[in-house]
């Protein structure tokens, strides 16, 4: 392989860059063949998956949290739709979040040395991704997710945890749901997913490919990464009583026994609102003021080195 690792500095609140001495060690004593670039800006990580790809590189490392592995997985992605090339995903997970990876055995976020030894050993598996198209205002956006994808407050979610610079993991998401639930006022969505209909008024509607989304919550626990489905979850508006008693039950993944709460496994979903609402994948904000979305599940996309 011609592998070109893909670091996000700013990844896990500055963790990933601080680390980078410590990863390009392991990857010198894994006796690694590599070439490091480092991201400057949002939306970097997938440039320079662009790059890298037409350089010839048939290996991409992503060297972050949930929304670097996003922007790599994104550059792959195009790359192939363009004919520049197609490359294989490998992850170093140091990011604040890091859900993806709680799908895969053996997986521990800030582990250099267990993560460089799955890039050497090479084995890969073939991993669904999500496809969305979303209409905000006058634009039609198009892009892919790995882990999840969510709109509604759990996207509001995604657009606090950055303000947050003093906690991260789990913490930093209590604290963010705790200033999107100040805030955020729910609209009526039409939910469609595969022949089938709802129309309520929803905190939520989340897509999962993975199981964990919001850096530890269990939200859609049936999910599995390369099953050919994506699990839906939707959560009706609550008291602020009801929040507080159900926020628990979200990490534990118990929630989807609730009342409030719909569960489905589907091929390809929509969910519109005459209300603009925020929609975020993989933990990053793709926009605020969505009027519609169209998600379909691209089974067995992307090889993954796990």
């Amino acid at each position: 392989m011609k592998i070109c690792v893909i670091l996000n500095p700013a990844a896990g609140r500055g963790v990933a860059g601080q680390r980078r001495a410590e990863l390009e060690a392991a990857l010198r004593r894994a006796d690694l063949p590599y070439t490091l670039v480092a991201t400057h800006s949002r939306g970097g990580a997938t440039e320079l998956a662009f790059q890298a790809i037409d350089r010839g590189f048939d290996c991409l490392v992503a060297v972050g949290g949930d929304g670097t592995i996003n922007e790599v997985v994104n550059g792959i992605i195009g790359s192939r739709q363009r004919d520049l090339g197609d490359a294989t995903l490998g992850i170093i997970p140091l990011g604040t979040g890091s859900d993806f990876v709680k799908a895969l055995a053996g997986f521990n976020d800030g582990d250099l040395n267990s993560s460089v030894q799955r890039i050497t050993a090479g084995v890969t598996r073939p991993v669904d991704l999500g496809q969305i198209v979303v209409e905000a205002g006058n634009q039609e956006l198009h892009r892919v997710f790995i882990n999840g994808f969510g709109a509604g407050i759990d996207a509001q979610v995604a657009v606090e945890v950055p303000k947050i610079t003093w906690l991260s993991g789990i913490g930093a998401y209590i604290v963010a749901s705790m200033r999107a639930l100040a805030t955020y006022r729910p609209g009526v969505m039409s939910v469609r997913y595969d022949g089938k209909e709802f129309r309520r008024k929803l905190y939520f509607a989340t897509i999962g490919n993975g199981r964990f989304q919001g850096g530890g919550f269990l939200m859609t626990p049936s999910g599995v990464i390369d099953d050919g489905l994506l699990d839906l979850c939707a959560v009706q508006s609550l008291r602020f009583d009801q929040v507080i008693r159900y926020y628990p039950k979200l990490i534990e993944g118990t929630h989807v026994s609730l009342r409030v709460v719909t569960t489905a496994q589907a091929r390809s979903l929509s969910i519109a609102s005459s209300r603009p609402f925020p929609v975020a994948t993989d933990g990053e904000v793709v926009a605020t003021d969505a009027s519609a979305v169209h998600i379909e599940v691209m089974p067995g996309a992307i090889k993954l080195l796990a």
